[in-house]
């Protein structure tokens, strides 16, 4: 009794002062969670090929959504000659705050399982970011990413498992022909290749990742579409499926080998860039300023110019940094955000806006709410912050702060659209300044209390002008149903800074980046600066000149150019344009009609294909209605185990939920080759609040024969549990369970049974800050701390088990990742259950260490009744499987892991490209009693005799209590399977044991 008093108190310590953990193995089981600080009512509209799932009041933007994806339609499947049959259904999110609170993907262990479970499923997650604009182009390139994928790896069972093995393409591939369908010929792509070219950083295409493979990607095929003609294109894509090889398919195509046709690739855009530099000038910086973080949001200067601010993204835990201008310090003034390291980070984070006498307002989204908080420098630069004041909760999307600090220009996203408005911070009231469909890009105050405001609106008797377009507005308050409208020109206009009353600058998107604009307000002329302004994101204006933040092969920096050489730049007129779409059409139209007559065929192709839809669905529009929870089968999956007490055997697990991911369930078995030896599972999660909940229930079974008896153990348990999240990296979850242990003989009923039932109580603390690099590789930290009780409530007794396992990874080098591990447990009471050391987890053919003393597994071939409630430490490489147990156990691990791939790249073998080479050292020792030096400690004592031996001695060696193993292994993923070989050397003792070989399935720690 005084053991499990001790229990209770040790349980509500640790509960209550937050430091509890789990013993995990050595295969960290991802249990992914999120936090919700609002309710999610949705609804949804359907069409033909799409469904958008919407929240609250966004109907409008949905439906106008559901009306571009329709049109956009014809013009994506023809450019890749292709018309899928299922529909996409897209979840859409008003900011990026809202779809961090989502479900969507939690089922999965990481980002990449959750975006092919997508590109599988014909499922979007979006969240609106910036402008109508640029979230229309986003969803056309995931609806791209995703035809594509159904295109190479789609169509019967047949061709999906035979692609999926055979068929791997490189990121520049898929990800730059998405980007191309999305944005075409882009001036952000165009000044990336400017940028790579004129500095000769050009990577090798397979070994480009993410952001760089997609734009060097895009480059690829815009420059297949203008030489070859986009009909090449379709030809390509439908090539690879046939062929499967993506280098092969476009020299096939073009008639041309690949080497050459990079070649060509490469002068192409070197006469661009030749060009660009004939047509501009290069101004150098009097200073460039590079920051800790690689990307910069929402960079702001002082009024003064001697301070900057700019936000940085760690996965979604944004921080508001304040620097100096020519110190080399900086200061983190404010943080918000949930760091979401298994999802793909991509909002803006706060808002930034200066005022008055160097004050600073930030305007940012913490637990549910959008919040304002104002900072103010004095003249020694000491900032004091107040305190922050609860606001409006708006989709906020950009922010300018009153001279006065007494109202906000701001974008927001209400009622499903962009618009305008200024809000009263004393009355907390908006108040519109646009109400319309159309796209606000940028508002800015005019000295006068007039706002100057940029959108898409055309105001003309005029049909309206071809896309992309701009119209710079001036709104008064004498006259709020009456804007003026400034200047009207086709292209992007961004960055509006005012020098002076009478003079403005601005940014104009060109097709090879953005060209500064000057502009002089008094008779409305504009000159366009020589500047060779290609690399400009944004920028701000000084009293001592712009500083730019600029973009440099993905990194931002800040350069800082004097208004003496701005000013000295020669300097052209720049008149405003718009582009008739009725004459662009016309030429097209002519051009089809007289360079491709192939083209009429493959359409006609696409139209009956699409038709066989449309008799289906006739095309008219479904909803809104209500989302109802309809559940979808989310994979399954078999693999063949290793069991450590039952051997080798088959396990097969299947999932289903609800589209939002709000109920999960899970079940699953495991059956060994002689069909006694069983485990049948399932669970059930509810996840729709802040607090998740989760029931689970397991059934195993083990049936051993011998010569002269045959028994069978069955155990039972059923866990409910409770996880309440601090954040995205840590949780805690406390676990009620009753578990039944149940042994019996098959040869003899008369025999009793021996039977258990515990009541016990799990308590678990876990900080997960890790990210994926790669199959089998990591970098951050893993933390588990566990407690946990148990206590007989048919027999007597009772156990207590604290653990704790902590995980560093660490990556040294492209080629090297160093992995290391700590895990240890101690167990007190009168029923412990041992830990078992030694071996691998899913170890094939496994081996185990034959003992002569009391082992968990049990003597004479028959394991004991409580063996399922044993824990196994892994991996001790070297020994067998339960070389030493005890009550308590430590170990530690350390991998150097290489890539292959990081060295060199095969581009034709997906087997040879997973390789990776591990050198590994394992220390560990496992004992029973106050520590591994005592004179008793567990594994020091042997009897030998007894029994119907007459005589029986106990053997004391007084030994070395701690296994040391090193080796080499190898890694590779073969036929979805991720298998490891290792060929280790064990020490015990300071003697060097025979080398033992391990091949084992799954990842490592």
């Amino acid at each position: 009794m005084r053991n499990f008093t001790s229990f209770i108190a040790v349980v509500f310590v640790l509960f209550f002062g937050s430091i509890q953990l789990k013993a995990q193995g050595s295969q960290w089981i991802s249990e992914n969670h999120r936090i919700q600080y609002q309710k999610f009512a949705w609804k949804f509209v359907g069409s033909s090929n799409f469904e958008v799932y919407y929240l609250d009041k966004n109907e409008a933007l949905a439906k106008s959504t559901l009306a571009y994806l329709e049109a956009d339609f014809v013009r994506v499947t023809e450019l890749i000659s292709y018309s899928p049959v299922q529909k996409i259904k897209v979840f859409m999110y008003p900011n990026h705050e809202t779809w961090l609170q989502s479900n969507g993907g939690i089922s999965l262990v990481n980002v990449q399982d959750v975006e092919k479970e997508n590109l599988a499923n014909f499922r979007i997650e979006i969240a609106f970011k910036d402008n109508l604009g640029a979230f229309k182009q986003e969803l056309t390139k995931q609806v791209a990413r995703i035809y594509l994928h159904d295109l190479l790896f789609g169509g019967s069972v047949k061709d999906v498992l035979q692609n999926s093995l055979l068929l791997t393409v490189s990121d520049w591939y898929v990800l730059g022909m998405a980007a191309y369908i999305a944005a075409g010929d882009s001036p952000e792509m165009r000044r990336f290749t400017y940028q790579i070219i004129s500095e000769n950083k050009i990577r090798k295409l397979p070994l480009a990742k993410g952001k760089e493979a997609e734009l060097l990607g895009q480059s690829i095929w815009s420059y297949i579409a203008s030489t070859y003609g986009k009909q090449a294109i379709g030809n390509i894509l439908n090539l690879t499926r046939i062929i499967r090889n993506e280098q092969s398919s476009v020299s096939s195509t073009i008639r041309k080998p690949f080497s050459k046709f990079l070649k060509e690739w490469f002068d192409y855009y070197l006469n661009d860039a030749k060009q660009l530099e004939v047509n501009s000038q290069k101004v150098f910086a009097w200073e460039e300023y590079q920051g800790k973080t690689t990307l910069m949001n929402s960079y702001r200067v002082s009024p003064d110019g001697k301070y900057e601010v700019w936000v940085s993204d760690d996965a979604g835990r944004y921080s508001v940094y304040l620097h100096p201008i020519g110190s080399t310090k900086t200061q983190v003034i404010l943080q918000s955000g949930l760091k979401e390291v298994d999802r793909h980070s991509d909002g803006k984070g706060p808002l930034l806006s200066w005022y008055g006498a160097n004050s600073l307002a930030v305007l940012f989204a913490d637990q549910g709410y959008t919040w304002l908080k104002n900072f103010s420098l004095d003249k020694a630069g000491k900032v004091r912050g107040e305190d922050k004041k609860k606001i409006a909760n708006l989709s906020y999307l950009d922010v300018k702060i009153s001279s006065n600090g007494a109202k906000m220009l701001v974008r927001v996203l209400d009622k499903g659209q962009v618009d305008v408005g200024i809000y009263d911070l004393k009355r907390n009231r908006l108040n519109p300044v646009t109400k319309d469909a159309f796209d606000e890009t940028e508002a800015h105050w005019l000295p006068d209390n007039r706002i100057l405001y940029l959108s898409d609106r055309y105001v003309d008797s005029l049909p309206a002008p071809a896309a992309p377009f701009t119209s710079a507005f001036v709104w008064s308050p004498e006259e709020p149903e009456n804007p003026s409208r400034l200047f009207s020109t086709s292209g992007k206009l961004s960055n509006f800074q005012f020098r002076s009353d009478s003079v403005a600058y601005f940014l104009q998107a060109q097709s090879n980046g953005n060209r500064l604009i000057r502009f002089q307000w008094r008779d409305t002329t504009f000159q366009q600066m020589a500047v060779r302004s290609v690399a400009w994101e944004n920028f701000e204006l000084t009293p001592t000149g712009i500083f730019s933040k600029e973009r440099v092969i993905l990194t931002d920096k800040i350069a800082r150019y004097a208004w003496t050489s701005i000013d000295e730049l020669t300097n052209s007129t720049w008149i405003p344009t718009v582009l008739d779409p009725v004459a662009m059409a016309a030429v097209d139209q002519v051009v089809s009609e007289t360079t491709d007559v192939a083209k009429k065929s493959r359409r006609a192709r696409l139209e009956r294909q699409q038709s066989i839809r449309l008799k289906r669905e006739p095309g008219k529009l479904i909803g809104p209605l209500d989302y109802e929870s309809s559940f979808v089968m989310n994979g399954s999956e078999g693999q063949f185990k290793s069991d450590p007490i039952r051997g080798i055997g088959y396990g097969y697990e299947v999932k289903a939920n609800d589209l939002v991911e709000n109920h999960l369930f899970k079940a699953g078995a495991f059956l060994t080759a002689n069909l006694r030896n069983t485990d049948i599972w399932g669970e059930y999660s509810y996840l729709a609040n802040k607090l998740d909940w989760n029931f689970r229930y397991d059934r195993k079974v083990l049936g051993q024969d011998t010569e002269t008896a045959s028994q069978k153990i069955r155990f039972n348990r059923f866990a409910l549990t409770a996880t309440y999240p601090f954040n995205l990296l840590s949780r805690l979850s406390v676990t009620g369970m009753y578990s039944t242990n149940r042994s019996f003989s098959q040869f003899s009923l008369t025999n009793p049974e021996d039977y258990s039932g515990y009541a016990g109580t799990l308590v678990n603390y876990v900080f997960d800050s890790t990210v994926p690099m790669g199959e089998n590789l990591r970098t951050g930290m893993r933390i588990s701390l566990s407690a946990e009780g148990h206590k007989e409530v048919i027999n007597s007794g009772d156990f207590v088990r604290l653990g704790v396992d902590a995980r560093y990874y660490k990556k040294l080098s492209n080629s090297f990742y160093v992995a290391t591990r700590f895990s240890a447990s101690h167990q007190l009471g009168s029923k412990t259950q041992a830990t078992m050391l030694g071996g691998m987890e899913n170890w094939l053919f496994n081996q185990q260490e034959a003992r002569t003393q009391e082992s968990p597994l049990g003597l004479a071939n028959l394991a004991q009744r409580d063996v399922f409630m044993s824990h196994f430490a892994a991996p001790l490489r070297g020994f067998a499987l339960n070389k030493l147990s005890g009550n308590s156990h430590l170990l530690l691990n350390v991998e150097l892991r290489m890539p292959v791939n990081s060295l060199m790249s095969i581009e034709s073998s997906s087997i040879l490209n997973s390789i990776q080479l591990v050198g590994f050292t394992d220390v560990g020792t496992a004992w029973s009693g106050s520590s591994p030096f005592a004179k008793t400690n567990g594994f020091n004592t042997n009897v030998y005799g007894g029994n119907t031996n007459p005589f029986q001695a106990t053997v004391t060696d007084y030994r070395n209590p701690f296994l040391m193993g090193y080796g080499l292994g190898a890694r590779a993923t073969i036929f979805g399977y991720f298998v490891k070989f290792d060929y280790a050397f064990g020490i015990e003792n300071k003697e060097v044991k025979s080398p033992a070989t391990y091949l084992t399935l799954g990842y490592d720690f």
